[in-house]
């Protein structure tokens, strides 16, 4: 059966952060957004509070690779935020969590977010030949502001329809944020692969509830900055085909998760024979 939907992980699939600004640089910017809004409360940033943004980072990384490793279901990141300004003697209505964990945020574009340089060329070519487009991904952080900049992007040109983690409840690979595009878009999951760097969120999810799945075998230079993204591939396999002499996908069998197909740029999307002539 012909492949009539692509559905498309983001981070290190069809975009990475090859060059992240220094942590210093980092750190900075974060202070300055956190008390720009502690500010705004009439609360300064001193003692313990200098090092709220690191605490949020912290919590944050532990409630995500917490849910990821049991139920799936996407913590509330306000709500996280908010026990953790508690923890540091800083009480919040929820609303006010939410403004400080959008300050803490300072966004793809800031963290030097990149397109691969073969991601519009190769989901160009999909929509030419008469293919649907959506994305399915696991984000500590949507909403309006996630939306805005995958319109910068223009990426919004592309996806029919997007389902966020943290804005459905659901981390891949939980069946729930699959079967939602699913509705939306009005798919058969037997015409539709998934395309991912995850062995377990995207390729065993997506064949699981009958999808096609295909890894994204990604650089290992890049590193990993979501959940299902720590330990997928050994830090000592090396990063291309050009130096192993054969494909990566080797490894791909580990673990008894076998892709359908291994790609290692998108471009070699296009060239499966998966797609109806």
């Amino acid at each position: 059966m012909a492949i009539k939907t692509v559905l498309f992980d983001l981070g290190d699939t069809l975009w990475h952060f090859p060059e992240m600004p220094p942590a210093m640089e980092i750190r900075t910017q974060t202070m300055r957004r956190i008390g720009g809004v502690l500010g705004a409360w009439g609360v300064p940033l001193e003692g313990d509070l200098r090092f709220l943004g690191r605490e949020i980072r912290l919590g944050v990384e532990r409630a995500d690779r917490a849910a990821y490793e049991s139920t799936c279901i996407s913590p509330d990141f306000n709500a996280v935020v908010k026990e953790i300004a508690g923890s540091m003697g800083l009480q919040l209505s929820y609303e006010q969590a939410s403004q400080l964990w959008d300050a803490w945020n300072l966004g793809g574009l800031t963290l030097g977010r990149t397109m691969y340089p073969d991601a519009f060329e190769t989901l160009g070519w999909l929509r030419d030949h008469g293919v649907r487009i959506g994305c399915v991904t696991n984000r500590v952080f949507g909403g309006p502001r996630f939306t805005d900049e995958l319109r910068e992007l223009g990426l919004d040109r592309y996806f029919e329809a997007t389902a966020v983690s943290c804005d459905m409840g659901y981390m891949k690979p939980h069946p729930k944020i699959f079967e939602h595009v699913f509705a939306e878009m009005g798919i058969d999951p037997r015409e539709t692969a998934m395309v991912g760097d995850s062995l377990r969120a995207d390729v065993q999810a997506s064949q699981s509830l009958g999808m096609m799945g295909i890894w994204r075998c990604k650089e290992q230079k890049d590193p990993p900055h979501e959940a299902e993204q720590v330990g997928e591939v050994p830090a000592d396999l090396p990063a291309t085909r050009a130096q192993t002499g054969r494909a990566l996908g080797d490894y791909a069998h580990a673990g008894d998760v076998v892709p359908d197909h291994t790609i290692y740029t998108l471009r070699e999307l296009t060239e499966l024979p998966i797609f109806a002539p």
